[in-house]
């Protein structure tokens, strides 16, 4: 599902409680991660790294 909002169309993996859970499709070869908000996505949300362990930083 594709979110469309304000100016940003981004993937949304999930939203919960509130939290969209989304990713930017081209990071210039960051390693994997997500970005949580509260309400619209914005280009200065939260970023969650994922490990090669599948554990979070």
């Amino acid at each position: 599902m594709l979110l469309e909002k304000e100016e940003y169309k981004v993937p949304n993996l999930f939203n919960y409680l509130g939290y969209t859970i989304f990713f930017w499709a081209n990071e210039n070869f960051e390693p994997i991660h997500v970005h949580i908000c509260k309400g619209n996505p914005t280009a200065n949300a939260t970023k969650v790294w994922i490990t090669k362990s599948g554990d979070c930083i």
